[in-house]
C-alpha cells in the first residue's frame, strides 16, 4: 500500500470507489476471501493504525487496505494515481485506465488488467468474456455488458459474477473464486438454496421477474439496469448474514414472524433468504399485476394477514417492488416493521441501535444515519452497508467499484482523454424524493404514490411507474 499525504486526502475521498454491496453502495472490508468484515464494527480492523505511511484518521485493515473516515475502503495494493506535486506513489498496478488489455504484450503482471502475464502476454482472468478494464467496441464483448468509452467497465455498485474481482464482497454474488497463488479472481454465482429466484441485487438485468426483488431499473450513476434491492428486510432469494435480515424472521411481531430464515451452507459467511414454510410474510415480495414497466409479478400470491392466515394485500412500495402487507393499521414511530410502505405516512423503516427494523420520524435519513438502501437516505447520500446486512449508514455517494489494483485517482484521465467529473452528483438516486423527472438520475421518472406522473404531488419518488 502506497503512502498517501494529507494534502491529497480530499481529492482520493471523492475519487476512490467504496467497494460493493447493497441498496446502494455497500462497504467491503477483510480478507480477500471474506466477506464477514464489516467497517462499523471496532474489530474490523484488529486496532492497527500505522501514522507513519497513512493519513491522520485512516486505519489499516488485516488484509492491508484502508479504512477511510467516511466508511469506504482503499483495497489492498490499490494505487490512488500520482501526488498533487505529480510525484508517482508507486509502481503501477492493473486497472482503467493503463491497464494492459488481454492478449497484448507485458513484461510484469501488475501491468495487465487480469493482473497475469504469461510468456509475455497478459493472460485472460476469463476465457468467456473480457473483465473490467480490458478495450471493447460493444457491451456484449464484456463480462459486465457495459463498455463505457471503449473500456469494459462497472455498471452497478457491485462486480457482476465472471467478471474481475480481488476480494468476496465486491462481487453482487459475494463470492470471488481467486486461484491459488493469485491476488485477482472472477466473482462466482451467489449461494444457492431453497429461493424461486436468483437475480440478487446489483445484477445486470433486463426484465423485473429476473431479479428478487422485481424490479430491473436505472442505477443511478451509470444508467445501466440493474436488479433493485428493496428497502427494509431483505426478500427471498436475497443475500444474508442472519435470520434477522430476511422479511419474516422470527421475533418481529409482523404478520408470517418465523417463516422465513437465512440459509447459510457450512463454513460460510452469507447466505440467502430462503422460501417461506408458510405463507408470505409482511415484506416478502407476492404477485402483483400491473400494466406499467415491470409488469405482473411472478411471485406467489398468499400473504399472511394480521392472524397469519393468507388474506393479506399485495401492494408496492416506494421503489415499486410488490410486497405483502398485513392490513393492520399502520406502524407508527419506534414500531417494527418490514419495510416503509407498512410505516404511517411513509417514514424510514430503518434499524435501530440494534438492529431492529423500525419506523422512523422523519421522510428521509441525513448523512451518519441508519438506512437499508439509498432510498432511505436524502438526496446527496447513499447508503453505506455491508453486503446481505440490513444495517448500514447514509453517507457520500462514491462511482462503481473500479477493476482490482485499479489507478482511481483523479488525475488519472479516461481513456478517451475527456476530462474525469469526480463531483458528487447532486440528482436523486433510485427511490429518493424528487418533484420533476429532472430531479432523478439517469432518466428515471419522478413518480407520485398512486404510479402517475409527480405533477406537483406530495411523496414523490424517482422510480418506475408501477400502478
Amino acid at each position: 500500500m502506497h503512502s498517501l499525504p494529507s494534502h491529497r486526502w480530499t481529492a482520493v475521498l471523492g475519487a476512490v470507489a467504496m467497494i460493493c454491496g447493497v441498496g446502494g453502495i455497500a462497504t467491503a472490508c477483510g480478507s480477500s476471501n471474506s466477506a464477514d468484515c464489516d467497517p462499523t464494527d471496532p474489530t474490523c480492523n484488529g486496532g492497527t493504525t500505522d501514522s507513519s505511511s497513512v493519513p491522520d484518521g485512516v486505519t489499516v485493515l488485516p488484509d492491508g487496505g484502508w479504512l477511510l473516515p467516511d466508511g469506504s475502503v482503499v483495497p489492498p495494493g490499490t494505487d490512488v494515481g500520482p501526488l498533487a506535486d505529480g510525484s508517482p506513489t508507486g509502481d503501477g498496478s492493473p486497472g482503467v485506465p493503463g491497464c494492459t488489455s488481454d492478449g497484448l504484450a507485458c513484461t510484469s503482471a501488475s501491468a495487465c488488467c487480469g493482473g497475469r502475464c504469461e510468456s509475455g502476454k497478459c493472460t485472460p482472468l476469463s476465457a468467456k468474456c473480457h473483465t473490467l478494464g480490458n478495450t471493447c467496441t460493444a457491451g456484449g464483448e464484456c463480462c459486465s455488458t457495459f463498455c463505457n468509452k471503449g473500456i469494459c467497465s462497472n455498471p452497478s455498485y457491485c462486480v457482476q459474477t465472471g467478471d474481475a474481482c480481488s476480494a468476496a464482497a465486491t462481487c453482487c454474488s459475494g463470492t470471488c473464486n481467486i486461484p491459488t497463488g493469485s491476488t485477482f479472481g472472477v466473482c462466482g454465482p451467489p449461494p444457492s438454496g431453497s429461493a424461486y429466484c436468483s437475480g440478487v441485487d446489483g445484477t445486470v438485468c433486463t426484465d423485473c421477474n429476473e431479479c428478487c426483488s422485481r424490479v430491473c431499473a436505472p442505477y443511478g450513476l451509470t444508467g445501466v439496469n440493474i436488479c433493485q434491492p428493496a428497502e427494509g428486510c431483505h426478500v427471498v432469494g436475497d443475500l444474508c448474514r442472519k435470520n434477522a435480515d430476511c422479511c419474516g424472521s422470527e421475533g418481529t411481531g409482523l404478520p408470517g414472524a418465523g417463516n422465513v430464515v437465512c440459509e447459510i451452507a457450512a463454513g460460510a459467511t452469507l447466505g440467502i433468504c430462503r422460501n417461506p414454510t408458510s405463507c408470505n410474510p409482511e415484506g416478502a415480495v407476492c404477485h402483483y399485476k400491473s400494466a406499467a414497466v415491470c409488469g405482473t409479478s411472478s411471485a406467489r400470491a398468499d400473504c399472511c394477514d394480521g392472524l397469519g392466515a393468507k388474506s393479506g394485500v399485495c401492494r408496492p412500495d416506494k421503489l415499486g417492488v410488490p410486497r405483502c402487507y398485513g392490513g393492520e393499521p399502520c406502524h407508527k414511530v419506534g414500531d417494527t416493521c418490514a419495510d416503509s410502505s407498512g410505516c404511517c405516512d411513509g417514514t424510514p423503516c430503518v434499524p435501530d441501535s440494534a438492529g431492529v427494523l423500525r419506523c422512523t420520524a422523519g421522510t428521509c435519513i441525513p448523512v451518519t444515519g441508519p438506512c437499508t438502501v439509498d432510498a432511505d437516505c436524502c438526496t446527496g447520500s447513499s447508503c453505506h452497508v455491508p453486503l446481505g446486512s440490513v444495517s448500514g449508514t447514509c453517507g457520500p455517494i462514491t462511482p462503481p467499484p473500479p477493476p482490482p489494483g485499479t489507478d482511481a485517482g483523479p488525475d488519472a484521465p479516461p481513456a478517451d482523454g475527456s476530462t474525469t467529473d469526480t463531483s458528487t452528483p447532486t440528482c436523486s438516486l433510485y427511490g429518493q424524493s424528487c418533484k420533476v423527472d429532472g430531479d432523478c438520475c439517469s432518466g428515471v421518472p419522478c413518480i407520485a404514490p398512486a404510479g402517475t406522473p409527480c405533477a406537483g404531488a406530495t411523496g414523490c419518488t424517482c422510480r418506475n411507474a408501477i400502478r
